[in-house]
């Protein structure tokens, strides 16, 4: 069986309270849009602060690493200058060591040349010795051969003037042989003169003025180096030439060499004026007599190659 009953419920404290709720939500909202705004506020400053932390790290960084760097270069230039003040120094003292060379070799070479220009000049009065020895004595007799050849008047008797003329013929027969024989003897040296003077002297022409002078050039290829690159070496006499004339040689000679222009012949060993010469040389210097010997024994174990 059944039963309704009917119960009345009074909801205005309810409602009251829900209404208060309301206002509390409200107040909660607010608080947490107002928290939301800090904590972003919050975040964006902590951002900041990081990315503002972050770039100075990294331009930190890349200041360090620039300037370890620069001192690495620094480093490397300092040995670098110092690596060539020491070969400066190097090539100053090879420099000053080949002009003392070269003084030397000079001096010597002029001292040969010297030696043989009084040879030359000797050799050269000696061929004309019968010339001088005509112009200084012959001459002078052949001008008082007047006063000489004066005969003497015969005083005496008939048959002493027969001997008389024949010692007077006589002694003019000696006199004319010995004229004879130095006219013989200046015609054969003067033979030989133009024999020797037509083997040094050109057998043409001259059509140029450049051709009257010969420069003795030095043409040398050496190997100085580990990876056996050539070098080639131009000396020029500096004797009776202008600098001008000798920069000339100098650069037709490297342009020759640079268009491959140079012809060496088969290696031949040195001639033996040209070894006993070289033997001398190396003789008279102060060096180890050890080192002496081992350029001696590359001298002769090494042919040269001339160039044409």
């Amino acid at each position: 069986m059944s039963h309704h009953f009917d119960c009345y419920v009074d909801t205005t404290e309810m409602a009251r309270e829900v209404g208060s709720v309301k206002e509390h939500v409200e107040a909660t909202t607010t608080a947490v849009v107002g928290m939301q705004a800090a904590v972003i506020d919050a975040q964006k400053t902590g951002a900041d602060h990081v990315c503002a932390r972050v770039n100075q790290g990294f331009y930190a960084m890349i200041h360090s690493q620039i300037s370890q760097k620069m001192a690495t270069l620094q480093s490397k230039v300092d040995a670098q200058l110092m690596r060539l003040n020491q070969q400066k120094k190097q090539l100053l003292a090879i420099r000053s060591r080949m002009e003392r060379d070269y003084q030397m070799i000079s001096a010597r070479y002029l001292k040969i040349f010297n030696g043989l220009n009084r040879n030359l000049s000797q050799r050269v009065t000696e061929l004309d010795r019968p010339i001088l020895k005509f112009a200084s004595t012959e001459s002078e007799k052949i001008i008082n051969r007047s006063n000489q050849l004066v005969s003497d008047v015969p005083i005496g008797q008939s048959e002493s003037i027969r001997t008389s003329q024949t010692v007077a013929a006589s002694n003019l027969k000696n006199r004319a042989g010995k004229a004879i024989e130095s006219i013989e003897k200046f015609i054969a040296d003067s033979n030989k003169l133009n024999r020797t003077t037509d083997r040094i002297l050109l057998n043409r022409n001259i059509e140029r003025p450049e051709e009257l002078m010969m420069i003795p050039v030095c043409v040398s290829e050496c190997n100085y180096t580990s990876d056996g690159s050539m070098q080639t070496q131009i000396n020029i006499s500096e004797l009776n030439i202008s600098r001008e004339a000798r920069q000339i040689i100098e650069n037709g000679l490297a342009a020759m060499n640079r268009n491959g222009e140079f012809q060496w012949s088969a290696p031949q060993p040195l001639k033996p004026e040209v070894s006993d010469y070289f033997r001398r040389m190396v003789a008279t210097t102060s060096m180890n007599p050890r080192l002496q010997q081992m350029m001696i024994a590359l001298a002769d174990r090494h042919p040269v190659e001339t160039f044409l």
